[in-house]
């Protein structure tokens, strides 16, 4: 989770960093910045891209063994295939957004739908 809201790559989070990686969840915060945020999720070594490998990974602490490898390895090799517009074998942030741009993923990566998280403060020092 830390290099994800790292956005200078140096191995810790400071606070502008921190009200940054926040800032994404909050209402005001424009569908853009949650599509980065989310798939930065993903792109774990910060290349620009979703290999097989880092979804497989992703994926995998997502649910847990509720899955075997084998099952899956064929959800994400779907995945890819399906989301893959260039057929360069992995996702692009492009691509990305046009695998989710008809969900509610924006949607649900907005606190204001958690009436128990309190975000007034964040967003008063942003």
């Amino acid at each position: 989770m830390i290099a994800i809201f790292d956005e200078d790559g140096g191995g810790d989070v400071d606070f502008q960093e921190f009200v940054s990686g926040l800032s994404a969840f909050s209402s005001k915060g424009n569908k853009e910045e949650k599509l980065r945020f989310a798939f930065k999720v993903y792109d774990i070594d910060r290349d620009g891209y979703i290999s097989n490998g880092e979804l497989f990974i992703v994926l995998k602490m997502m649910v847990g063994n509720n899955l075997k490898d084998v099952q899956l390895q064929q959800i994400v090799d779907k995945t890819i295939m399906e989301a893959d517009k260039d057929q360069d074998g992995k996702i692009s942030f492009e691509e990305f957004t046009d695998m989710v741009e008809n969900t509610d993923v924006s949607l649900s990566m907005t606190l204001s739908m958690y009436p128990q998280f309190s975000f007034s403060l964040v967003s008063r020092l942003w």
